[in-house]
């Protein structure tokens, strides 16, 4: 018997489909392969780069279609009874509840829905498993090496509720800083020199470069430091340091400006570049953007409401080819974090937009 988005969204979270769990990376794509499995006509391509697993399922052996819905399956950690879903009040709390697994199974299913129509429309569902630690392996394989190209790309993995779509989001540059210094015992200090103390020197001077402003939306350039490593002992000088920082930047900069900012300014620290990722925008006027609003006034008799989001989503690898990205998800929020929540009732909400897009898109 064929299962209903809610129950697929609780197999998905059930696969702890974690970055340091590559076998779950696996497992989680080996599912979405096996939904389709009793479709013997469909097309499904499986790709393996670096290491990370992603599918593409479509209805011709095609690289460029009118429509690609691009999803990811891994989500980060979380306290093991997270990736069991409860439901409380109409709401579904797991990991990935929200961030994305419940959005990949409504694509799941209409791709479904219109495998059972007996036409072969031009659209693709990408599926891949490293979006929350870079998307290069992903995303950006399938796209730069493989050629994958669409008129438009549905990415639902931002935004508050299906009437929200998010078209700017910031770019991301992810660094990891290497610190080198000279040990020393902790009681003498001035024979070493601390590289731990230098990084966080450098890593200081690069914060520096992206003051807040009172703008209330926060659309301002930030950037933190999220792991550090360095030292083996209390009383030893460390010789050696490393942290990586999460940059998120505005419209003002161009990637290739930033990075020459922060090289001029770390002096002896090596900059290792983690993943990169330049601002999207995608115009309201846009003819495919015009036609989802379209589709969300026919599905839930409501206007569409844009958004900005300050993250960055797989999205960015088809805005940088000139393709238009429209993101929304249904209603849900707190990912990743322990309050990750969806609210049941608004995936068939999400759905309904989503066929009604896609019917949209491939008319003209």
């Amino acid at each position: 018997m064929h299962k209903s988005i809610l129950d697929i969204t609780g197999d998905l979270i059930r696969i702890r489909s974690t970055a340091d769990r590559p076998a779950d990376l696996h497992t989680a794509v080996d599912y979405c392969a096996t939904y389709f499995s009793d479709l013997p006509d469909i097309v499904i391509r499986r790709y393996e780069y670096n290491g990370k697993p992603s599918i593409v399922v479509s209805f011709d052996d095609a690289r460029e279609f009118t429509v690609m819905m691009v999803g990811h399956l891994d989500v980060v950690p979380a306290a093991l009874e997270l990736f069991e879903p409860r439901i409380v009040d109409g709401q579904l709390l797991a990991r990935g509840a929200c961030d994305m697994k419940s959005e990949v199974a409504v694509m799941l299913e209409i791709m479904r829905d219109l495998h059972a129509t007996g036409m072969r429309p031009s659209v693709a569902l990408m599926l891949t498993t490293d979006e929350e630690t870079s998307g290069r392996d992903g995303t950006g394989y399938l796209t730069r090496e493989i050629g994958y190209r669409c008129r438009v790309a549905l990415v639902p993995d931002s935004g508050e509720t299906p009437e929200h779509i998010v078209l700017k989001s910031k770019g991301v540059l992810h660094l990891r800083i290497h610190a080198r210094g000279l040990t020393a015992h902790g009681s003498r200090p001035w024979l070493g020199v601390n590289a731990i103390e230098s990084l966080f020197e450098t890593y200081q001077k690069i914060k520096a470069l992206f003051p807040p402003t009172d703008d209330p939306d926060r659309w301002y350039s930030t950037c933190i430091i999220g792991t550090i490593a360095g030292g083996s002992a209390t009383n030893q000088i460390p010789d050696c340091a490393t942290g990586a920082i999460d940059i998120r930047f505005t419209e003002q900069y161009s990637l290739d400006e930033l990075l020459e900012k922060i090289r001029a300014i770390a002096g002896d620290a090596e900059i290792e570049i983690l993943s990169t990722g330049a601002p999207m925008y995608t115009d309201m006027t846009n003819s495919f953007v015009m036609l989802y609003a379209e589709a969300v006034r026919g599905a839930l008799g409501v206007d569409v409401a844009e958004e900005i989001t300050h993250g960055a989503t797989d999205g960015r690898f088809f805005a940088a080819l000139g393709i238009p990205v429209i993101t929304s998800r249904p209603c849900s929020g707190g990912q990743h974090s322990p309050s990750e929540w969806l609210d049941i009732a608004s995936l068939g909400d999400f759905k309904k937009v989503y066929a009604g897009a896609i019917e949209k898109f491939l008319s003209v």
